[in-house]
């Protein structure tokens, strides 16, 4: 089962908090990711889950009373539910269709996500993690025995159906995810 929603998230901390609602109430094994949304006035971020479980009923306890757009894709179902506003149902159903062809989205929950913790090499942050390539921003190579700081704290994207971890030089010949879990604003001030 794959449920999509689009609640307008501005950023990706609005989706993150929201998905971090989400998945504290269906309190199952998900995969959850944000989705960019654009195409109309003002692109934003949309989230989806993915389970083996029926999460509908918890997932629409959590958004009843807020204005989204919602899109819920079952198995063997011919077509997905859809429910609230147009604008919003568009950046729901767009996540939904990228989270089945997992083609896209920047993950933020995934079967081994909790073992990322500490310095790991390359190879065993893989295996450990379910990440399925290291990419170097940059061209940094990343080789099996190349030391990376998880800082406690992994986004990789999904691309190709495949989680790919960006990561970059940092001290003491390491790398590091390339997205930090707090990220300094960028020209906030333009």
């Amino acid at each position: 089962m794959i449920i999509a929603i689009d609640a307008d998230s501005l950023d990706t901390a609005a989706a993150d908090h929201l998905l971090y609602e989400l998945i504290d109430a269906v309190d199952q094994p998900v995969v959850a990711l944000t989705h960019m949304v654009s195409g109309d006035d003002r692109p934003h971020v949309a989230v989806s889950l993915t389970s083996a479980a029926d999460l509908a009923d918890p997932i629409r306890a959590v958004v009843a009373d807020r204005n989204v757009g919602l899109a819920v894709t079952r198995a063997g179902a011919s077509e997905p539910e859809l429910a609230g506003p147009s604008r919003l149902v568009r950046g729901a159903y767009v996540a939904a269709v990228e989270a089945a062809l997992g083609t896209t989205g920047r993950v933020v929950r995934w079967p081994g996500h909790e073992q990322a913790h500490g310095v790991l090499p390359a190879a065993e942050l893989r295996a450990r993690c379910g990440i399925d390539q290291l990419e170097g921003i940059g061209g940094v190579p990343v080789e099996d025995d190349t030391l990376v700081d998880t800082l406690d704290f992994l986004r990789p994207v999904r691309r190709d159906g495949r989680l790919v971890l960006q990561v970059q030089p940092a001290a003491d010949n390491f790398l590091i995810p390339f997205e930090l879990q707090h990220q300094q604003n960028c020209c906030t001030d333009h």
